[in-house]
């Protein structure tokens, strides 16, 4: 079978192909440079963020160094007056919890509530009772705890049983 079409159609067929071809990977060739773009402008943004900003010649800068301190040292003040409203944060008393662990007990599992009274639940297993209760002790021990409470049938239960702890307090 042969081809109809006379050798100035095929040049015609042929320029069209090829024209799509270069529009087809000129796009593809631009998406490619977009996405290389917005893949590179949060390290430029961090490293022009971290420079210094030169004042401009019009503005006092003593008048803006003395308003920048008031402002610094209001909110200093401010956050003297509410340092005793917030509590130790929640991943420093987990981790004093997890800290204060013997080497036989497992904890699998921990919850957190952030309500008024905050409260930890330690989910866990242990190789005997005694180290449950041990575990507790050490914990009331502790002063980052108002409060240690373990279920009576966690401590009644079979060795290698799954015990829960709750630690309550200001967090």
């Amino acid at each position: 079978m042969s081809n109809v079409l006379p050798k100035e159609a095929k040049k015609a067929v042929r320029g069209m192909y090829r024209s799509r071809f270069i529009v087809a990977g000129s796009l593809v060739a631009l998406f490619a440079a977009g996405f290389s773009a917005l893949s590179l402008l949060p390290s430029y943004l961090a490293l022009h963020a971290a420079e210094e900003v030169t004042p401009q010649s019009g503005v006092s800068k003593s008048g803006a160094n003395s308003a920048d301190r008031a402002a610094i040292a209001s909110i200093q003040t401010m956050l003297k007056a509410l340092s005793p409203l917030v509590g130790t944060p929640p991943t420093a008393v987990i981790i004093q919890a997890l800290s204060l662990r013997p080497s036989n007990i497992t904890v699998d599992h921990i919850a957190y509530s952030a309500d008024n009274s905050g409260s930890i639940v330690l989910t866990g297993s242990a190789a005997t009772r005694e180290a449950i209760n041990k575990y507790r002790q050490t914990l009331s021990g502790d002063a980052h705890w108002k409060g240690v409470s373990v279920p009576i049938g966690d401590l009644t239960g079979e060795p290698g049983a799954r015990f829960s702890i709750t630690l309550s307090g200001p967090f």
